[in-house]
């Protein structure tokens, strides 16, 4: 940006003296130099009556022997500066403190609608609290889970009227029966503590509480109190209800949860447990004999059906399979019984002990022939498998044995079919071809045949270098005759084996230098 006009020196009315007075693009820009002395409020107050923008920038820090160069650095670009005034800044400001008055005005009316609602929502619930007291709620609704809460010796402890019992929909026994069953027996809360607001909550989704007392903040029901004394949110309501039972000894605290008292919970549970199961029986079993009955053919049912067949006898025990079923001694067996026959009829598992009194013979025959028939392919197919396993061993040593070079085609042969002692009498290829652990032993065999071959091989190969030796050396030595004699002759030292024999190694070669030395002795003396 080039200046359009600068000036060091500028004066006005109201006695600004800048130290530089700029103007570029059109504006204009005083700007100040503060090396030890910055401006103050009063000048700062003249810059803002005239109007103009103003920087300062602080030369405070630059050496005071600074070059022109660095000075100009430092005044165009790495000195700090800010406004000492700015139009822009200021009706910024002003824009703001109006945002924050008008901010307030708002924030004051919506505390003010505030207050008005919530002390029509403390008038609208104390008055629908007194028209719920006054109004009797209903006697001819049964309670829930009755049966189970007398039995178990809970039912005495329903029906009773804490403070806030108004603002349920239903008489107190019924609710309270519900937390009972369904929150304490059921565990209908999953993970969630059985504190007062979750078990609230599960009663709203009931529509157990009535809508004027729908989540009560606290604030409103503290003034609802304060008008109505009686009057207590339905979360507190549950809240009296579960110390009532806790001082009943009916629940207990564990922890920050409360349970039912393992005397009450305990039998409960197992009354339930027992129910289910004979509920479940019942279905499994007629389940069970309408599908068996669908998989016989027509002509073999017999008009046989599910309810024909629980009104049926069953033989073992003389009752109808409907009170078998209901017996705890009877039902395990039956129900088993007919898991088996289904499992027949999907051509899967053994023959049935029982036909229960069902059309099933025909099938038991039927299944009979197809369980020898699949014996059969079975052993088969085993059979074949083996055979397969064998060859497949077979070839695998045979693969072995033919990558091992040092071995030629007859000798080869004759160990592969030579049977052994230490192998059970087999050969290595049937040792091989008789299991996997037959198979490891019999490459054992081989890699032991193959070392003790190389090691042969290369012992011949030695023993004729060193022949070559004392025989090359015995011929030097001696006179052509003598070295034949030499080379035949048996030595007791040698084991009355001749040098030519004795000789395999360095250790035997010398020993024959040393015979080969004496024979060369002896011929000089003749």
């Amino acid at each position: 940006m080039q200046a359009e006009f600068l000036r060091l020196e500028y004066t006005d009315p109201k006695t600004i003296i800048p130290d530089l007075y700029v103007r570029a693009l059109g504006y204009d820009l005083f700007v100040e130099i503060a090396v030890t002395h910055f401006a103050d409020d009063a000048k700062i107050q003249r810059l803002r009556e005239h109007k103009i923008p103003a920087v300062e920038i602080d030369l405070s820090k630059l050496p005071r022997d600074s070059l022109r160069d660095a000075i100009t650095e430092a005044v165009l670009k790495t000195a700090r500066r800010h406004w000492l005034f700015h139009p822009g800044i200021d009706a910024a400001r002003a824009q703001q403190d109006a945002d924050d008055i008008a901010w307030q005005k708002e924030q004051n009316r919506l505390l003010a609608a505030a207050a008005a609602k919530h002390r029509s929502r403390v008038d609208e619930t104390a008055s629908a609290y007194r028209q719920a007291l006054a109004k009797p709620l209903g006697r001819d609704i049964a309670i829930p889970r009755q049966a189970e809460l007398q039995a178990i010796g809970l039912f005495e402890y329903v029906g009773y009227e804490v403070v806030g019992f108004a603002c349920f929909s239903e008489r107190p026994a019924v609710w309270q029966a519900i937390i009972l069953a369904e929150v304490f027996h059921d565990h209908c809360l999953g993970n969630a503590l059985c504190k007062s607001v979750p078990i609230a909550n599960h009663l709203e989704k009931r529509r157990l509480i009535q809508k004027p007392f729908l989540r009560v903040s606290s604030d409103v029901a503290e003034d609802v109190t304060a008008i109505e004394a009686q009057f207590a949110p339905a979360w507190k309501a549950v809240d009296n209800y579960l110390k009532y039972l806790l001082g009943e000894g009916v629940l207990v605290q564990q922890g920050y949860d409360v349970a039912l008292a393992g005397t009450l919970a305990k039998p409960w549970s197992a009354r339930t447990l027992a129910e289910k199961q004979r509920t479940a029986a019942m279905h499994s079993a007629v389940q069970d004999v309408e599908w068996i009955l669908g998989e016989l053919p027509a002509n073999e049912r017999a008009g046989m059906t599910g309810e024909l067949w629980l009104q049926s006898i069953h033989r073992e025990s003389g009752l109808t399979f409907r009170k078998a079923l209901l017996s705890d001694i009877e039902s395990p067996t039956i129900v088993g019984q007919l898991e088996t026959i289904a499992t027949m009829l999907k051509g899967q598992g053994p023959l049935p002990p029982a036909t229960l009194g069902l059309p099933v013979e025909a099938a038991i025959a039927r299944r009979k022939v197809q369980m020898a028939t699949q014996s059969e392919e079975r052993r088969l197919k085993q059979l074949q498998e083996a055979n397969r396993s064998r060859q497949s061993r077979r070839d695998r040593f045979c693969a072995d044995a033919d990558v091992e070079k040092d071995l030629s085609g007859p000798e080869l042969g004759a160990f592969l079919s030579t049977k052994r002692a230490d192998m059970n009498d087999m050969s290595p290829v049937e040792l091989a071809e008789d299991s996997e652990a037959g198979l490891t032993r019999a490459r054992e065999a081989l890699s032991a045949f193959v070392r003790q071959r190389r090691q042969e091989a290369e012992a011949a190969t030695q023993k004729a270098k060193f022949q070559d030796k004392i025989a090359d050396l015995a011929k030097g030595r001696l006179s052509h005759e003598d070295a034949i004699a030499f080379l035949k002759a048996r030595e007791d030292d040698f084991g009355r084996m001749s040098p030519l024999q004795y000789v395999k190694d360095e250790s035997t070669f010398q020993k024959a230098c040393t015979k080969l030395a004496q024979w060369e002795t002896f011929a000089r003396r003749s």
